[in-house]
């Protein structure tokens, strides 16, 4: 007879280390059990130094603090300078480790893709500012226009209502007067 082998899967728990290093090698500590896992998970994920590691690195800055700083007199980022600031404010505010690095990578990317759209929000202010302009300009004409019919329908009137008073001489010169009838140039 040939023994049976056991095919159940084994359910028991890793208890060491998850930390994976730079290099791609597994920590082999334990796991501290007093350790609360920040990402939510249920049990412990790493031992009792890289825990304190992961709590050394994670700021202790009020965000709202930190987002005061970071902004400081910035109302928009319509301008190349106001990004500038904001970048500025940035590496400050990781020079002096209250932000975490990758947040700080997330921000000045961030930053960079504002900067790209610049030039376009450029074009667009200058196409609005050029409609406004060719609006104002047939505006205006429309305007030029409705005045010169005003003002030749009021000559119009002046000429149909009164032509001797509009050309006092009309009459003399179309033909001889009763006075030079008989007379010879």
């Amino acid at each position: 007879m040939s023994p049976k082998l056991s095919t159940s899967v084994s359910t028991t728990i890793d208890s060491h280390c998850q930390h994976i290093s730079p290099k791609g090698n597994r920590c082999h500590m334990l796991t501290d059990a007093t350790h609360r896992p920040a990402n939510g998970a249920a049990r412990p994920t790493l031992c009792a130094y890289h825990a304190d590691r992961l709590r050394a690195s994670i700021p202790a800055v009020n965000p709202e603090v930190l987002a005061a700083e970071l902004l400081g007199e910035i109302d928009d980022f319509s301008t190349a300078g106001s990004v500038n600031l904001f970048l500025g404010n940035l590496v400050k505010q990781l020079a002096r480790k209250r932000i975490a690095r990758r947040d700080a990578i997330a921000l000045a990317y961030i930053s960079q893709l504002l900067l790209n759209s610049l030039p376009a929000l450029e074009r667009e202010v200058e196409a609005v500012n050029e409609a406004e302009k060719e609006a104002e300009k047939f505006a205006f004409a429309r305007r030029l226009r409705e005045r010169s019919r005003e003002l030749a329908s009021l000559g119009n009137q002046q000429s149909t209502a009164s032509p001797s008073v509009a050309c006092p001489d009309a009459g003399r010169a179309a033909g001889p007067s009763k006075d030079n009838a008989g007379r010879p140039s």
